[in-house]
């Protein structure tokens, strides 16, 4: 297995954020909140369920999930977050942090992961191009959108491993 899609799905990421977690159903902590510490590093919360920072204003973005052997390669991101991840369910789930069933919903083995969000054109939106299908939101690599790279093993470093100020083309 070099990648394996596990899911992908068009996402309202509402207040600039999405989750990644084991249990959709899980309470937000109080804890969980954005200082100074975790906006430095892209992300906040617990092992079992991350919170990821977007950028765009129209928060609509594209995201896949895909199990790796290898983390993503960063010449070709604008950004990677990286953020150590636990499932001991097997499950993982990709959704809205408030009011939305999960987007990516999938099994995997239990275990620690290194959670790779690779992010591509942040703060592009599709506000001019108005209503689009999610086929033809998948298919625009020009917005803003994520992929979750998902690597068996828990990182060595976390946060903003990787951060270039413009969409690299």
């Amino acid at each position: 297995m070099t990648e394996v899609l596990l899911g992908a799905g068009r996402m309202f990421a509402s207040h600039y954020q999405f989750v990644v977690c084991q249990d959709p159903f899980a309470a937000i902590s109080d804890d969980w909140h954005w200082g100074d510490e975790s906006m430095k590093l892209g992300f906040t919360g617990a092992r079992h369920f991350r919170i990821i920072g977007t950028e765009a204003d129209s928060n609509q973005h594209w995201i896949e999930l895909v199990a790796s052997d290898y983390p993503p390669n960063f010449a070709e991101w604008q950004r990677v977050t990286c953020a150590h991840f636990q499932t001991s369910s097997g499950n993982i789930h990709v959704m809205p942090i408030f009011g939305g069933e999960p987007v990516i919903s999938a099994h995997v083995s239990h275990g620690y992961y290194a959670l790779y969000v690779a992010g591509q054109n942040l703060g592009v939106d599709q506000h001019s191009l108005g209503e689009i299908s999610d086929t033809d939101f998948a298919s625009r690599k020009d917005l803003e959108w994520y992929r979750i790279f998902l690597v068996p093993g828990a990182p060595d470093k976390q946060g903003r491993l990787s951060d270039a100020p413009m969409p690299i083309k």
